[in-house]
């Protein structure tokens, strides 16, 4: 009888873990969603700022879109070392009121006539501070809401869905910017950022009882982590992603995306919707749209087909596909192909997107998993930077359609390199695979 009785306490205990686990990951969705519903909204605004309203050049263009992206050369590795420690999860709030404090700054220049390229520079730098510390936090924070049972790469490409889905409605929002007016939206925008730190809070005040009475020295070698500080800390992260024989790939191939397919979308796309297709604010949000709706798709499309057993391979033909898809723009398809080929290039970055990031969650040992991520996401955002600069001044001199044209060449080629690369191709499974 009293055996009985402690088994339904116990069943009773895991339930309400279970149900508690459940709750997190809810409320976690919803903050990334409203998170990625600004950045929905960004991603049409800043380029558009430069672009529609101050009528930039090439080459300023690519500095305003590398802008938002340099500060992760310099702070994402820092970024990493301060998410691998464990009460970091209480700044993620205090970095999304930083950023919406950004958008305030922008929406008050724009309320008073005064947005000119300095104001503009300023603020795609201050995101990219931010940014450099938030990313890797808030990623490296899922797999603290998941329990043993559950199976992270599903668990991923969910958070994904939330998060094209939401800059989806973000892009079609921004797109009203001529019935809504620049000001309206950016004011949108910054509700959204503020339900997301609301629901941050909730959903850390849920977890505290996780954390109390857990010193930080304590959880590091429970980790096997070094004690000392964080420059240490930043090579021990650089030296496990040289030495594993997945992640470095993994690594090499996200940053060749970040400065090819990244620096081409965000500068070489906006001049081509401007000079070679006249397209106004609305038919360049749809086209960023189109992109994202891929993202979407892609997504589902995970989803209803449950766990890739070799993911790295899947990422290997995304290569393939995304350079055949930047040859197909460089022949100046008609518009409606153009959409066409923009939608099916946002399916091939959303599946490339979310298998990589579920396969680096796989590979990384807990430890290290925040350092990872931030090595991820330099190689990601360091390169797309340098890859919208050097867009710029490209598209400058030979025009965008050449762009294309050579951007899909060199992808084909490094496709080709890695078909005789057997640590992407073949993958050992893992206990998410099993």
């Amino acid at each position: 009888m009293r055996r009985a009785f402690e088994h339904r306490v116990e069943c009773r205990f895991c339930a309400g873990g279970r149900e508690s686990r459940l709750n997190r990951f809810v409320l976690y969705m919803v903050a990334v969603a409203l998170a990625a519903f600004s950045t929905g909204v960004q991603i049409v605004v800043l380029p558009w700022l430069a672009v529609g309203e101050l009528h930039l050049p090439a080459d300023q263009v690519g500095w305003v879109q590398a802008g938002i992206l340099l500060p992760g050369l310099a702070l994402m590795l820092m970024g990493g070392a301060v998410a691998d420690r464990q009460p970091s999860r209480y700044f993620l709030p205090l970095l999304y009121v930083l950023t919406t404090l950004c958008h305030c700054g922008i929406l008050w220049v724009l309320f008073e006539g005064q947005l000119q390229l300095l104001w503009l520079m300023s603020y795609a730098l201050a995101l990219g501070v931010i940014n450099a510390f938030l990313q890797p936090l808030r990623d490296r924070l899922l797999p603290e809401l998941l329990g043993a049972e559950d199976r992270l790469q599903l668990s991923v490409v969910k958070v994904s869905l939330c998060v094209y889905l939401a800059q989806a409605v973000g892009v079609s929002a921004a797109g009203q910017i001529d019935w809504l007016t620049l000001e309206w939206v950016l004011a949108i925008q910054v509700i959204s950022l503020l339900a997301c730190v609301m629901t941050l809070l909730l959903m850390l005040s849920l977890s505290k009882v996780d954390v109390t009475g857990v010193d930080e020295p304590q959880w590091r070698q429970s980790q096997g982590m070094d004690q000392t500080g964080g420059a240490v800390s930043i090579r021990q992260g650089l030296s496990f992603v040289r030495h594993h024989r997945v992640l470095k790939h993994l690594v090499l191939l996200v940053g060749f995306n970040g400065f090819m397919h990244i620096g081409v979308f965000v500068v070489a796309l906006p001049l081509l919707s401007r000079d070679i297709y006249d397209l106004d604010a609305f038919n360049f949000a749809g086209l960023q749209l189109a992109f994202v709706a891929g993202n979407v798709v892609a997504t589902l499309a995970l989803l209803k087909r449950g766990l890739v057993a070799q993911p790295g391979r899947v990422i290997l033909f995304c290569l393939l596909y995304a350079g055949i898809i930047m040859l197909a723009i460089a022949a100046k398809p008609t518009l409606f192909g153009l959409f066409l080929l923009v939608f099916t290039w946002g399916v091939v970055a959303g599946v490339s997107a979310s298998l990589g990031k579920a396969l680096l969650q796989q590979q990384a040992t807990d430890g290290y998993r925040g350092r990872a991520l931030s090595i991820y996401q330099l190689a990601l955002f360091g390169g797309a930077p340098l890859g919208a600069l050097a867009c710029g001044y490209a598209v400058e001199f030979k025009g965008a359609l050449t762009l294309f044209q050579w951007g899909g060449g060199v992808t084909l080629a490094l496709f080709a390199v890695y078909l005789c690369v057997r640590s992407l191709w073949v993958i050992e499974p893992t206990s998410d695979f099993q």
